[in-house]
């Protein structure tokens, strides 16, 4: 299926995320390993891979210079999630929804 070009930045994935769970956009890209912040930064990173194009190095690199590894875990397990728990599927759809509304 061919998408149209998305004009969808790093900036406004990372301050919707923040903005949704309310945190800072510092905190989200952080080395913080508080359960809810990774949460929120795991769920940031499967919509980067949804909504960009971004390599998994690049969107490691969004988030302070992590490994390209920690990206994939992140996308897989919240691909995972999504279909476990109604709550990360809802989250996950919310925040898609208000990156392409760039609300």
């Amino acid at each position: 299926a061919s998408r149209q070009p998305r004009r969808i930045t790093a900036q406004q994935i990372l301050a919707t995320t923040a903005d949704y769970f309310g945190f800072g956009i510092d905190e989200i890209c952080g080395p913080s390993r508080r359960r809810p912040l990774v949460n929120a930064r795991q769920i940031s990173m499967y919509v980067f891979r949804d909504l960009t194009d971004f390599s998994y190095p690049a969107i490691a690199r969004e988030f302070g210079g992590r490994d390209h590894t920690t990206v994939i875990h992140a996308v897989e397990k919240i691909a995972a999630l999504m279909k476990e728990r109604r709550q990360i599927y809802d989250q996950v759809t919310e925040l898609i929804v208000r990156v392409r509304s760039g609300e």
